[in-house]
């Protein structure tokens, strides 16, 4: 793989960090297919761009402040299809949540990519958490509704077989 592809990978799993903390969701057309599947678990699937990035805007217009810090990313390439895995740390912040302003996680990204006229895109992200603290009811979107942060196990994902970067780096093992 060129350095400017790998360059690449690395701007697309920024540039999403980017247009969250931002709020530029225009940002993402330049990250994610139309045919985006994100799967951000326990029934958190959106599919296609449009509707994730209406999705994304209504979840972060609640925060005075977000910040996703992204690193320890490996891909995996054959030809015009690639995998990916990111880690990510997420910070949000949403003042006078009783209980406390601030959540955070720290999760990974397992991304399916797709080379399309010589750009690389993420066509399908699975996301998942591995840790969180502070305070849940800042990621409450409905008051009352009792929010629940399901934890994963990198490592456990892993032995099942369903982190799909290791699999795709070795699919006939």
């Amino acid at each position: 793989m060129a350095k400017n592809e790998a360059e690449t990978i690395l701007n697309l799993v920024n540039l999403y960090a980017l247009a969250i903390d931002t709020l530029q969701w225009d940002l993402f057309d330049e990250v994610f297919t139309d045919d985006v599947i994100a799967d951000y678990g326990e029934g958190a699937v959106w599919t296609g761009l449009a509707t994730f990035k209406q999705v994304f805007a209504v979840i972060h217009a609640v925060y005075s402040g977000t910040q996703h810090t992204m690193t320890n990313t490996v891909w995996e390439f054959r030809g015009n299809e690639g995998f990916a895995v990111t880690y990510g740390h997420f910070r949000l912040i949403k003042p006078g949540t009783p209980g406390g302003d601030f959540w955070e996680g720290q999760g990974y990204y397992d991304d399916r990519l797709v080379k399309v006229h010589g750009k690389w895109w993420i066509q399908h992200r699975i996301s998942r958490i591995t840790w969180a603290g502070g305070n849940p009811v800042v990621l409450q979107t409905t008051p009352g509704q009792e929010v629940v942060v399901p934890i994963t196990s990198l490592h456990q994902v892993a032995a099942a077989g369903d982190l799909r970067f290791l699999h795709e780096r070795h699919p006939d093992a």
